[in-house]
């Protein structure tokens, strides 16, 4: 049928006959797709009753969404860096390459004189417990943005043995010399007072 459309959409410009065959076949396929609509929302209706009468909440709240929601179309078309529209695909996969790679690609901050920590000897009096160290490290909440050492929570519990050991020889250094490694010009650090167990 609608390939008859099609057919005679290009007769409509030569007569008036073309015109009027063309304009018949047109009500008759929007005749045809307004009654298959209706038809396919009947078969919906009756699927909602049949699920409802089944007890089946789950496919009826489907079905009813199915129905009721609006479909998101998809954007095709984001800004460049001057804010200039671009449509062309190419140009938008180059430009989320782009911004991609600019998010990714930062200088972290951090301070490296941090991670100088003297290795661990056996003489040591180690007030702080490695089991401690290991627990603060294994209870670090994971996606949270990093601190002021720019280390994200991933990172040290990545580091396995050697970041334990790091961190358990700085933590006690703290706790001997009551200040820990040097820290930014805005932040300022005193050690926690620990309870006597």
């Amino acid at each position: 049928m609608c390939d008859k459309r099609r057919e005679l959409k290009k007769k409509k410009k030569k007569d008036a006959e073309g015109l009027r065959q063309y304009r018949a076949a047109n009500q008759e396929i929007k005749k045809g797709m307004k009654k298959a609509k209706m038809n396919w929302i009947e078969e919906q209706c009756q699927d909602i009753e049949d699920s409802l009468k089944k007890n089946n909440s789950k496919k009826t709240y489907q079905l009813v969404k199915d129905l009721t929601s609006t479909k998101q179309g998809r954007t095709t078309t984001i800004q460049d860096k001057d804010g200039k529209c671009l449509t062309e695909e190419q140009d938008i996969l180059k430009r989320w390459s782009e911004y991609c790679s600019e998010l990714y690609n930062y200088r972290a901050t951090g301070y490296p004189e941090v991670l100088n920590v003297p290795p661990a000897t056996d003489n040591d009096n180690y007030p702080i417990l490695r089991e401690e160290v290991e627990a603060a490290v294994k209870s670090l909440k994971k996606g949270k943005s990093a601190g002021a050492d720019n280390v994200p929570a991933e990172l040290v519990q990545a580091g396995g043995e050697a970041m334990i050991s790091a961190l358990l020889t700085i933590c006690n250094k703290t706790g001997r010399q009551g200040s820990g490694p040097r820290r930014g010009p805005n932040l300022s650090s005193s050690p926690s007072p620990r309870k006597a167990t």
